[in-house]
């Protein structure tokens, strides 16, 4: 799938309004910073310089060099382990991909595609934006400091990504501290399901239902087949979750705060060492992720923007 098409696939605005998600509602300082901060990551991914770097490796199919990218952190384990770090993905979507990235570009060049081609891409979109370099410089300096405080337990993505060398431009290394504090929460995220008793198919539905994505639309993005699928919707059933309709009960609500709530917890150092410069960190984030979303260089479903 080249970059045209995940483009296609992803960037696309959803075709009715969305409700007003739970997830966007009295949400956590770490909460908040990931919603700020979630188009400036995702920018390892996205960036269209990045696409033009895989392409120059000989490397077109876009999907192969996301989860070549991903995963790149990790080494290269086998398949079984890559995929399960990445956690809500079908094995037989992913797998494949993995597989073939391995063989179409060195770990080392995955590596280096993704951390320095944002830089440009937010000097290209964020053009207009006043003393963007130092006030980058500020902003990270102030991530770096929670990045440092983050405990690495049980967090093998996050872990990866710290172990990489940083980028000597502002804005790309800004970019990849945002990237390992996804990661970190994204892992944080994967323990606290595991330990509530869910599978990868049950976190993506209380997910997607949480960040205001009517039933199994973001699931189904995730490789699952109906059958799986459906299969998940009456384990959550059978557990209050999810009633007939689709939707969360009080109960399925109530549950999802909760792994939420816990999800903030395994971040508190990372917001306890960023201090007293949260709100401002915070906000700087959101008028640059707001800017790549409103320039194109990021997803405009806001439900993409909280579910990641």
């Amino acid at each position: 799938m080249d970059y045209a098409t995940m483009r296609d696939l992803f960037f696309a605005a959803p075709s009715q309004e969305r409700p007003q998600a739970r997830a966007a509602t009295g949400a956590s300082p770490a909460r908040a910073l990931r919603d700020a901060f979630e188009p400036l990551a995702s920018q390892a991914i996205w960036s269209a310089e990045s696409a033009d770097g895989y392409r120059e490796l000989g490397l077109d199919d876009f999907f192969v060099a996301y989860v070549r990218q991903r995963t790149a952190p990790l080494g290269e384990p086998a398949a079984p382990v890559a995929v399960t770090a990445m956690g809500v993905f079908a094995y037989d979507l992913i797998a494949p991909q993995y597989e073939a990235g391995i063989a179409a570009i060195s770990r080392a060049d995955a590596v280096r595609v993704r951390t320095n081609a944002p830089g440009p891409t937010l000097r290209r979109v964020l053009a207009g934006e006043p003393d963007l370099d130092a006030r980058a410089a500020a902003v990270l300096a102030a991530l770096r400091r929670g990045l440092d405080a983050a405990d690495a337990t049980s967090r093998p993505l996050f872990t990866g990504l710290r172990a990489e060398p940083w980028p000597a431009d502002v804005l790309a290394a800004l970019v990849h501290a945002c990237n390992q504090l996804r990661e970190h929460r994204g892992d944080s995220h994967l323990a606290v399901c595991a330990v509530a008793g869910l599978d990868p198919v049950e976190m993506n539905i209380l997910t997607e239902l949480y960040c205001g994505y009517p039933i199994l639309e973001y699931t189904a993005t995730r490789g699952w087949s109906p059958e799986q699928m459906e299969a998940a919707v009456g384990r959550l059933r059978a557990r209050g979750l999810v009633d007939g309709s689709g939707a969360m009960t009080a109960a399925g609500v109530d549950f999802r705060h909760g792994l939420e709530e816990q999800t903030d917890a395994m971040q508190q150092s990372i917001v306890d060492a960023i201090g007293d410069d949260i709100g401002v960190v915070t906000a700087e984030l959101n008028r640059w992720s707001d800017a790549l979303v409103a320039g194109g260089a990021a997803p405009v479903d806001p439900a993409k923007r909280l579910a990641g």
